[in-house]
């Protein structure tokens, strides 16, 4: 009873222990294909995987952008995705717009202010749920063909968005001339 309870125990120990295994050899595959990513001419990798390198922040503050900025660098051109897009404000959203992102992918919702000053600077913001990303640890990957569905999407969205925003400025213009006031002129 002893010897079955003992070999019991080392059937369950050697059970888990190659269920680690599997585990770490899933997280090596993926480890060895973004060091591919990141240590190869990224333009022949990505046409063979159709992969884009994501660059991750924890929560959409200053703290957080300068942590992922002195990490991995923020460069034009990157993706960025933002755990926590909550909480930011105009500075936040400006030193990001500043980094010349190609794209942010959001988890949570944006305040309205980041929404905007993001949105004038021409820099789109895409749903996780549009664009996955797959990470290990705090190297990020997401799908090319997925992200450009997204950005486009985005690019259609924003083409609405401007022009209803044009419209309303002009509404305001009118309303305002007819009441005999004058607006301050603005730049377009």
């Amino acid at each position: 009873s002893r010897l079955e309870r003992e070999t019991d125990r080392l059937e369950r120990e050697r059970d888990e222990a190659r269920e680690t295994v599997a585990e770490l050899e899933t997280k090596v595959e993926t480890l060895k294909e973004l060091w591919r990513l990141d240590h190869s001419n990224f333009d022949d990798v990505a046409a063979d995987r159709g992969l884009v390198s994501v660059k991750t922040v924890e929560q959409f503050t200053l703290d957080a952008l300068d942590a992922t900025d002195e990490a991995y660098g923020l460069v034009s051109g990157d993706v960025v995705y933002l755990r926590d897009a909550s909480g930011a404000g105009r500075r936040t959203a400006e030193r990001l717009a500043d980094a010349e992102p190609r794209a942010v992918i959001r988890d949570g919702n944006l305040s309205d202010v980041a929404d905007q000053v993001l949105f004038d600077h021409d820099v789109p913001v895409v749903p996780a749920d549009a664009v996955p990303v797959r990470e290990v640890d705090e190297l990020a990957v997401a799908g090319e063909a997925e992200l450009e569905a997204a950005i486009d999407d985005w690019e259609t969205r924003a083409e609405r968005r401007r022009k209803a925003e044009k419209q309303e400025h002009l509404d305001r213009i009118i309303s305002e001339h007819r009441a005999g006031r004058t607006l301050p002129e603005t730049e377009e």
